[in-house]
């Protein structure tokens, strides 16, 4: 017994029974109260306790639920259930007594003389007396609201109903998957729908049991999804279970396209790509690569397995400290060899004693390293293939990643071999001879992290062996040579940015005595010998100068004069800009060489890329437009940025207000200038699956877009999301208000939130801003920025702003004007008075112009009802009169507001039903494995009996 309670006893009344209770209880089997867990801050803005009473619940309309052993099991069967299985939901009146025998499986509280009860699994709703006002015929049932309607479900579709049961309003459609309804005159109701998938053939599938998808799994069109109750499963492309939701967790690694790791009950268990199962779990399971698995039997011994469930090495417990990771590899170490297990690969490659990874990064290719100077003894291609027995391969120092082939050179700079990605070394022993003294300069490919092969590439330029001389040349990509005496130098033609036509074969610029020319990667010649100068190729062309003749070249080797102005530069399909003066800040022109025309005289302060007949263009005052091939305007130059999306679409940005700090308008604009999404702040696009683009606003309007711009989808309140090759159709819940006939008084919209009408004003917030709005929805006032509540009873509506831990409320009348600002949390505002929060457990009140009532320093605080409110010191519960001096002592672990007279309190064994002198009416206790209901004066109500086992009679022979 805590001395609190001891130091207490003498005063009797409730704390004697209190004690009393203890002792008679021993030790509970499920608690009577509990902190809150969910929604502590709605409830501390409602000014409700931070602890809820469990046995026996709050008082609503003279009625407390009250869970009991079933009026309708024998009292030895009760006692013998599991848990509280053999217990039901009755009531109490505000007496204590009995009113409502426990006869049901599930109860809500009372509201407007109606309360939703279940049995035999179905709702319905009785009255004060306990008897059907509606017969139980539902699967759902919720609160009635004050107009007289409430929502319920039948055959898994929302509805709503009036007092008698009959259906109001019109019908859902399919799509609304639930209703819920809060109190008020018009009635607040938010509507929340089935999310649709869309596969790629363009069929729509609705899931099914709430199915949620949560990510694209293998290669089978299969998805990873979750039920209702948060049971993961996997589904088939027609959202169908393919395996049954009963996992807590399916989890696959990044990048991973083998295994899925599923969490049961029965511990942990492995799915393939297909959606097969693979036999067998285990207790604990970790990936290691992409595509390899470390999963740890029951007894403790180790299985790795590959990427079809197949176990690779099954090592003993403890051994695992040999593993090491290096990416997509395993490496195990003993005294013996060493084995590598690689992704995709199903036998290890062994590899010499000692031998370790090379921390560097080489992928896709593994180096390996061994002895005390850690030399290279290894190499491992992309392939799996092991490269370990070539005489050359000790004196290498170094490794370099050039275009998807791995280049070793010794300590001194020295080439030894390239390698290509079947393990294989390109260069023999009579080409790296014939390079002995040649500088090579490695060519890189367009992956600017050299790890994939532009095939057609070559490996490396040759430079002559002597300054002046020839011999110049190129290293193929399969290691032979290309080299002729009479070539100077050679560099390439065709850069990332090249704009080469597909299939075009790169081009090099070779200088010879003779001239510069252009051959291909096999020596064939483009351009003859004999320019003085060429350009690398940009956007398609190639600037070609002879005899003090400037002209383009394009790779087919056309030749296109070009006039003679201060700067040009290629733009694409022919297209040049051009300034004709060497000021600063000059403007562009632009010339097509192959029209041979000027296409527009130098007025733009910046030109962009020419594709597909239009080009981007920027005016002197800064904004930019889409010209045509005859420079007429495609796109209006009324824009503060263009980016060309593909070739059917640009991305626009306006104009933002001078000092705007909101987020532009963005629109998606078509080759005929026409928008295909309407200006959105905050607007993005992403590409999609077939060239169509996916656009989104932040508010979660979305729209899909053909590759050739047209609009495929955008579905009112809608966000689209792409689950692969899937898109995932979630409409925004819409938020109303219907009248008592169940009819629209003000229509939904999924752009804004509401709350519930008090005193005949609501919030509709959309967006940053908040309304005030009356019954008929037209605005009586805006609010400043920042959240806004206005529980239920608050005469005010409020808004706390938290800054770097200083809060501060402000409380706002009913046309939305700020009428009080206090530092710390608030409260509702109720009969004059508020609950403040200036830090964390120090609450006391204020009245309606801000002034302290009283000196309060208390842990939790209610307002007063019927003189009352509940406070919390020292970790307990009591309660204060409206000066805020206890009159009810704090002993209690949770405590409602007083209503009709009465208030329920908890320990963690038992409740009570107490008065307003703290005198108990009823109190709940916990004997013999099942909860008991004792009166005021400790006389037991119920059960009538106990169970013989605990010393009650036996029940009589029949």
């Amino acid at each position: 017994m805590k001395p609190l309670f001891g130091r207490v006893l003498r005063q009797g009344g409730v704390l004697t029974l209190l004690a009393l209770s203890q002792q008679v209880a021993a030790a509970a089997e499920t608690p009577c109260s509990s902190p809150v867990q969910e929604g502590a801050q709605a409830r501390a803005r409602a000014a409700l306790p931070q602890a809820i009473n469990l046995c026996i619940r709050d008082v609503h309309q003279g009625r407390a639920a009250v869970l009991l052993p079933a009026a309708d099991l024998p009292v030895d069967d009760v006692a013998l259930a599991p848990g509280l299985s053999g217990h039901r939901w009755g009531f109490l009146d505000s007496t204590g007594q009995l009113a409502i025998r426990p006869v049901f499986e599930a109860v809500s509280d009372y509201h407007y003389d109606l309360a939703a009860a279940r049995r035999q699994g179905k709702w319905g709703y009785i009255d004060l007396s306990g008897k059907w006002a509606i017969a139980p015929q539902f699967d759902s049932a919720a609160d009635f609201t004050q107009p007289g309607v409430a929502v319920v479900t039948r055959e898994g579709r929302p509805q709503l109903i009036n007092r008698r049961g009959e259906p109001v309003g019109q019908p859902f459609d399919d799509r609304v998957e639930s209703v819920a309804l809060q109190d008020g005159n018009p009635i607040h109701i938010r509507l929340t729908y089935h999310t649709v998938f869309l596969s790629p053939d363009g069929q729509r599938h609705n899931a099914r049991d709430q199915m949620e998808i949560v990510q694209p799994f293998g290669h089978e069109g299969l998805f990873i999804a979750r039920d209702a109750e948060n049971r993961y499963g996997i589904a088939d492309a027609g959202l169908a279970w393919r395996v049954a939701p009963q996992f807590s967790a399916i989890t696959v690694p990044p990048q991973g396209s083998g295994l899925a790791r599923a969490e049961g009950e029965n511990g942990i268990t492995f799915i393939r790509a297909d959606g097969s199962q693979v036999a067998g779990s285990y207790r604990a399971a970790e990936p290691l690569t992409r595509d390899i698995w470390q999963a740890t039997q029951a007894d403790g011994q180790v299985d790795l397995l590959d990427s079809r469930g197949a176990v690779m090495r099954t090592l003993p417990e403890g051994a695992v400290s040999a593993l090491s990771i290096h990416d997509r590899a395993v490496l195990e170490r003993g005294k013996g060899p060493v084995n590598l297990y690689l992704d995709g690969s199903a036998a290890p490659v062994t590899l010499p004693a000692g031998s370790v990874i090379d921390e560097h990064d080489t992928l896709p290719y593994l180096v390996t390293r061994a002895g005390p100077g850690g030399n290279i003894n290894g190499v491992i291609a992309p392939d799996g293939t092991l490269l370990g027995n070539a005489p050359w391969l000790a004196q290498a120092a170094t490794v370099e990643r050039v275009n998807g082939r791995l280049w070793l050179r010794d300590a001194r700079g020295k080439l030894l071999n390239v390698i290509g990605p079947q393990g294989k070394a390109l260069l023999s022993a009579r080409t790296l001879e014939a390079l002995a003294g040649h500088p090579l300069q490695p060519l890189y490919g367009n992956d600017l992290t050299q790890r994939t092969v532009q095939p057609e590439m070559p490996l490396a330029r040759i430079d002559p062996a002597e300054a002046g001389g020839g011999n110049a040349g190129l290293l193929r990509a399969d290691g032979s040579l290309l080299q002729q005496a009479s070539w100077l130098s050679v560099s390439l033609a065709d850069g990332a940015d090249a704009g080469a036509a597909g299939g075009a074969p790169l081009q090099f610029i070779v200088t010879t005595g003779d001239g510069m020319g252009l051959v291909d990667s096999q020596g064939q010649q483009r351009l003859p010998f004999g320019e003085d100068n060429i350009s690398a190729f940009v956007q398609g062309y190639a600037f070609v100068y002879r005899d003090g003749t400037l002209s383009a070249l394009d790779h087919q080797g056309k030749r296109y004069a070009l006039p003679d102005e201060i700067e040009i530069a290629s733009i694409g399909d022919g297209w040049f800009r051009f300034r004709d003066s060497a000021a600063q800040e000059a403007p562009w022109g632009i010339f097509d060489a192959v029209a041979q025309r000027v296409v527009a005289a130098p007025a733009y302060r910046q030109v962009g890329r020419y594709a597909d007949g239009q080009a981007e263009v920027q005016q002197p005052d800064g904004r930019w437009g889409v010209i045509t091939s005859q420079n007429s305007w495609a796109i209006a130059p009324e824009y503060a940025a263009l980016v060309r999306i593909n070739p059917a679409l640009w991305f626009a940005a306006l104009p933002a207000d001078a000092g705007s700090e909101t987020a532009a308008l963005r629109t998606l604009i078509g080759t005929d200038g026409k928008p295909r999404v309407p200006p959105t702040r905050g607007l993005t696009q992403t590409p999609f699956s077939g060239g169509r683009i996916l656009a989104g606003a932040p508010d979660g309007q979305s729209w899909l877009l053909s590759a050739d711009g047209r609009p495929e989808l955008n579905e009112q309140d809608t966000t689209i999301h792409a689950l692969g090759d899937w898109l995932k159709l979630s409409r925004l819940p819409q938020e109303g208000y219907l009248n008592a006939q169940g009819g629209w008084q003000i229509a939904a919209d999924g752009r804004g939130a509401g709350s519930a009408f008090v005193n005949g004003r609501a919030l509709r917030a959309q967006g940053q801003v908040t309304q005030v709005i009356d019954a008929q929805g037209s605005v009586v006032g805006t609010l400043p920025g920042g959240p806004w509540y206005w529980p239920a009873a608050s005469e005010m509506s409020f808004s706390i702003l938290d800054n770097g831990g200083q809060a501060t409320t402000r409380y706002a009348d009913t046309n939305g004007r700020v009428a009080l600002t206090v530092a710390g949390h608030g409260s509702r505002m109720s009969g004059g008075r508020a609950v403040l929060a200036a830090g964390p457990g120090d609450m006391g009140w204020i009245d309606a112009k801000g002034q302290p009532l009283g000196v309060l320093h208390y842990q939790d605080l209610g307002l007063p009802a019927e003189g009352l409110a509940f406070a919390r010191t020292g970790g307990r519960y009591g309660f204060v009169d409206a000066q805020g001096e206890f009159v009810i002592p704090p002993v209690f672990e949770a405590a409602s507001p007083f209503e009709g007279g009465v208030a329920i309190v908890s320990s963690a064994q038992d409740a009570m039903m107490i008065d307003a002198n703290g005198k108990p009416l009823a109190r709940v206790g916990q004997v013999c494995g099942m909860r008991v209901l004792y009166g005021r004066g400790s006389e037991r109500q119920w059960p009538q009996s106990l169970p013989v086992r605990c010393g009650g009679a036996p029940a009589a022979a029949p």
